[in-house]
């Protein structure tokens, strides 16, 4: 979790295991909401994942099967940033 306290990404993720398609596979049950039944990510959603040792990153859940989530991670640069 953060150290602020509260937090601040939907899924936790390993940078490690970010495809060249940006695809990354999560665990509901392995993040900081694995108790927040409300949360319930489908195909389109977008969430943020985070490491714990980086800034979250926003994604958009490309795929779901129960626990597991595939997510794109959007990375903003200067020529996809909006002015």
């Amino acid at each position: 979790m953060t150290s602020m306290g509260e937090t601040s990404y939907d899924l936790w993720f390993d940078p490690n295991n970010v495809g060249g398609d940006l695809v990354v596979e999560c665990w509901i049950s392995h993040g900081p909401r694995s108790e927040d039944m409300a949360f319930d990510p489908a195909p389109g959603d977008w969430v943020r994942v985070g490491d714990d040792e980086e800034p979250p990153l926003d994604a958009r859940v490309v795929r779901r099967e129960g626990d597991r989530v595939w997510t794109q991670v959007h990375l903003v640069t200067g020529a996809t940033a909006v002015a």
